[in-house]
């Protein structure tokens, strides 16, 4: 089983953002992947691929990275259409992620989600990420809620967690709108 990783750029961000709707349908990723191709000055790094299994497009996964926190890669816009799940895909796609981190010489991997999204927190405990609550003042209470933040270290050293050090989530989820 072999995937194909296609970064997004002007000329396909139509698909990616097509299948960011389908797997995220309450989200609106068009500004997220816009500000990947323009390169958004708060972000160290943002880089978005569409998976590709032959031809066929069958999810989305990224990296970006804030400046303040240089060290760190955080998964972005990840998964997989649902007819393409449950075949290994999302674990292979993240071990994209994870090696892309390697290579850009990242320290740690990191990734919020929702405590809702039962899978995603399967996969992320499978491989190996150590999960913590976020809970930070100056974003809002749905987020601090819902939103857990898992970590890995990719050195030999222990991972420091992320101690609910100000993401941006609530302007996040207002810009998906």
């Amino acid at each position: 089983m072999k995937l194909r990783f296609e970064e997004v750029n002007k000329e396909n961000l139509e698909i990616a953002v097509q299948i960011q709707n389908e797997i995220f349908p309450l989200e609106d990723g068009r500004a997220n992947f816009i500000e990947g191709i323009e390169n958004n000055p708060y972000r160290k790094e943002m880089i978005n691929f569409i998976i590709y299994e032959k031809k066929e497009p069958i999810g989305v996964v990224g990296l970006y990275s804030y400046n303040e926190y240089p060290n760190d890669a955080w998964l972005s816009w990840f998964g997989i259409l649902e007819k393409f799940r449950n075949k290994g895909y999302g674990l292979l796609s993240f071990d994209f992620f994870e090696s892309l981190a390697k290579e850009k010489g990242y320290l740690s991997i990191r990734v919020y989600t929702s405590s809702e999204f039962d899978v995603a927190i399967k996969l992320y405990q499978n491989k190996k990420m150590i999960s913590e609550r976020y809970n930070n003042k100056l974003e809002c209470a749905e987020i601090n809620k819902e939103t857990i933040i898992f970590s890995k270290s990719l050195t030999n050293k222990k991972i420091d967690l992320w101690n609910n050090k100000y993401l941006e989530l609530t302007s996040q989820i207002e810009k998906e709108k």
